[in-house]
């Protein structure tokens, strides 16, 4: 009869990959707990600027795509990218069609630019587009598609490292820094404050349905992995959102982690 696998008996490369993601899950972790310490725009760049140096980023951003020129008041533009750059993609305007914002708008999560051709078409452009960043030290990233409902896209984006497998160890740790981060850094800078007083708690089974919805599960899969309604589980994320004052599933499970209620390892 098969036994347990010990780590003892694990593969070497299972268990670096394991190690990876627990490294990565830690930095998620980190990021969230020192995220209502960045009060302004300033520390939140700061934060974002801790985070690409200690896995090894030389570059980052934090932006809506919304015209990145017109520099509104409450776009979140939070930036390090080299000059030249810059002034390719947002000072003659090339941003609606720099290859990596275009990603955004069909990748439905986190992805590393080697994977873009999966993505979009690339044409010449953006390849000679792409090439240019590379030369700059704008290569061997990872972007995040950021939105909410009745908001333009963003995206986070961390960039400039050793080689793809480098940044690739660091994608789902990128992939909730992302959603967590653009969502606080968002109502930084629309001046928005954090509600007041203690957070709502959750009762057990609405708090699962809101765990399972953060692990990407429709209302049928909820249903029948609580064994109740789907009518049911759309009742509790309905109240949980009124609750929270979240407009839909992304801001409900971002709230729900940031008051303590999910914690980032049931997400997984």
């Amino acid at each position: 009869m098969m036994g347990h696998m010990t780590d003892s008996n694990r593969s070497p490369s299972r268990a670096h990959e394991s190690l990876h993601q627990q490294r990565s899950l830690s930095l998620a972790d980190g990021f969230l707990r020192m995220l209502p310490t960045a009060t302004t725009l300033q520390a939140m760049r700061q934060l974002l600027s801790d985070l690409a140096n200690e896995m090894g980023f030389r570059h980052f951003a934090m932006i809506h795509h919304d015209d990145l020129a017109a520099q509104k008041q409450w776009h979140v533009d939070i930036r390090d990218y080299p000059a030249a750059v810059v002034e390719q993609i947002i000072g003659k305007h090339f941003d609606y069609r720099d290859p990596i914002i275009r990603g955004c708008a069909f990748a439905d999560s986190a992805f590393l630019w080697s994977d873009l051709p999966r993505i979009i078409k690339l044409n010449n452009r953006d390849k000679a587009r792409l090439a240019f960043g590379a030369g700059e030290g704008l290569d061997n990233g990872i972007t995040v598609p950021c939105w909410s409902r009745g908001d333009c896209l963003g995206s986070c984006t961390f960039a400039g490292t050793k080689g793809d497998a480098d940044a690739a160890q660091y994608l789902g740790a990128i992939q909730l820094i992302g959603i967590f981060g653009f969502q606080h850094a968002r109502r930084l800078a629309r001046g928005c404050d954090p509600p007041p007083g203690p957070m709502p708690r959750l009762n057990p089974r609405p708090r699962d349905c809101v765990m399972l919805a953060g692990r990407g599960l429709s209302n049928k899969e909820i249903a029948r992995a609580l064994a109740i309604t789907p009518r049911t589980v759309d009742g509790y994320l309905t109240e949980a959102r009124r609750l929270f004052g979240a407009r839909d599933r992304t801001e409900l499970v971002i709230a729900a982690v940031s008051a303590g209620e999910v914690s980032l390892h049931e997400l997984q």
